[in-house]
């Protein structure tokens, strides 16, 4: 058997489990998104002129999305829920045309009020739980109140006495 071209690459049963996703799932995944699918942000829009939002979907999607400029760009990363993963640029229009060919990326597959409506969308994300301590004031007076005159914890002076906890 002679050797591979590129249209033929898939076809090979050796590269089955070296695939990765296609754009076109993530695209449904995305408008899966759109319908309502139930979602968590790492941070905030608000926290984002220009980095990645990182986003985990109830399907099991894993999607991390650019923020440039304080506005939707593309989409940078994604793991579906069978561990297939898709990373940007590595999915092509033709890869028979070299460096003419063009990155296809499931963002820009969306149609422009789908794109507008996964900006509003993700401007409200809620976000995945703050850390027990963040350093807010209620927090730090809770602290507080909890030291003793001299600077020890009530845990300290019972450890001090002999006190089992």
């Amino acid at each position: 058997m002679g050797a591979l071209v590129p249209w033929q690459w898939l076809a090979s049963p050796a590269l089955h489990p070296l695939s990765r996703c296609c754009a076109a799932e993530i695209q449904q995944a995305l408008l899966a998104l759109l319908a309502g699918e139930a979602f968590l942000a790492d941070r905030p829009w608000s926290e984002i002129w220009w980095g990645r939002m990182h986003l985990d979907l109830a399907s099991g999607w894993q999607l991390e999305i650019a923020i440039e400029r304080d506005q939707l760009g593309a989409l940078q990363w994604a793991q579906a829920p069978d561990g297939l993963d898709w990373v940007y640029g590595c999915q092509r229009d033709d890869w028979t045309l070299g460096p003419d060919s063009r990155i296809v990326e499931p963002v820009a597959l969306l149609q422009p009020e789908q794109r507008q409506q996964l900006e509003r969308l993700l401007r409200g994300a809620i976000c995945w739980p703050a850390p027990l301590f963040s350093g807010e004031p209620m927090i730090l007076a809770s602290l507080v109140e909890a030291m003793d005159k001299r600077g020890r914890s009530t845990r300290s002076r019972q450890r001090d006495r002999g006190i089992a906890f």
